[in-house]
């Protein structure tokens, strides 16, 4: 939301002729990487807690025995 108000404030015209900008952009992008660090990890551990739960549901399903039984038919 924040980065929302700041585009919508900030100047049309940038000055990127001046090294501040670049170092600007740098840690721009440096923030904008830390940020989808944090939802990586956080997405692989919903990923990894899912797996987990799926395999408790399907470890509760008890599979279906059927009695058969191979009768040998003499000749």
């Amino acid at each position: 939301m924040i980065n929302l108000i700041e585009k919508f404030f900030a100047p049309t015209e940038k000055n990127t002729s001046t090294s501040f900008y670049l170092a600007d952009k740098v840690i721009e992008l440096q923030r904008r990487v830390d940020e989808l660090e944090k939802e990586n990890q956080l997405l692989q551990e919903l990923i990894f807690e899912t797996e987990i739960n799926l395999q408790a549901q399907i470890d509760r399903i008890h599979p279906v025995v059927y009695n058969f039984t191979e009768t040998k038919k003499e000749e």
